[in-house]
């Protein structure tokens, strides 16, 4: 019987372990957080709680939201909801926050879907903080500078961007005129230049053979031009 009861458990942590390594967050921490916020609770302390659980780098946040082929990921659902949250906060320090958006942003990948809904309010936040963002950006390497504009202006189709961008740059060129080459150069090969990959290629046939196809394969072909 003994054995039994340990077996059991011994099961029930390897379970519980396994499921733990699809998020390098504290999604419980985060959100709680959230549901302070949601609540109208919206002070320093609460917006840095929030603010300190959220992802922090590309990969926590594609783990944590848009690892979509597993059962045990519920994060998705909140994926909208959060990255909202995370664009209004009122209470954080602009250079805390501006920091926090962009290291999150570096080496992003538009995918669709979630980081759709963080781009767009992510080139809201740009335009309105033009400054901010281009003090912190010119403190990073190069190669951070383009990973950041590579996602900021990757579209798959054009979606009417040009008239921000051309604006964008005209206001900075002269003040930044390193980071807006940076910024230029991954407009013209991002913008319009993507598509959407399947970044989990072996997940991705295991979860459509898990419907039913079993014969399904992944072709390499999303990075061709049609």
């Amino acid at each position: 019987m003994k054995r039994t009861i340990l077996t059991a458990f011994l099961i029930a942590v390897f379970l519980a372990t396994a499921t733990a390594q699809y998020f390098p967050i504290d999604t419980a921490r985060l959100n709680k957080a959230y549901k302070t916020l949601e609540q109208g609770k919206r002070t320093v302390e609460t917006e840095m709680e929030f603010l300190e659980a959220f992802p922090t780098t590309w990969l926590e946040f594609y783990m944590t939201y848009c690892y979509r082929y597993n059962e045990f990921n519920n994060m998705s659902q909140m994926c909208s909801t959060h990255t909202t949250e995370l664009f209004n906060l009122t209470h954080i320090n602009d250079t805390v926050l501006c920091k926090k958006i962009v290291n999150v942003t570096i080496g992003m990948k538009e995918i669709g879907e979630s980081t759709c809904w963080y781009q767009n309010f992510l080139v809201g936040y740009i335009l309105n903080n033009e400054h901010l963002v281009l003090n912190y950006l010119s403190t990073l390497y190069k190669g951070y500078q383009m990973e950041f504009w590579q996602f900021c202006w990757s579209t798959v189709t054009e979606c009417n961007r040009e008239e921000d961008f051309e604006e964008f740059y005209n206001r900075n060129k002269e003040k930044y005129p390193k980071e807006m080459e940076i910024s230029r150069v991954a407009f013209e090969h991002f913008y319009n230049g993507i598509n959407y990959p399947i970044l989990l290629p072996h997940e991705y046939d295991k979860y459509q053979h898990r419907q039913g196809y079993r014969n399904y394969k992944v072709k390499f072909d999303d990075y061709i031009e049609k």
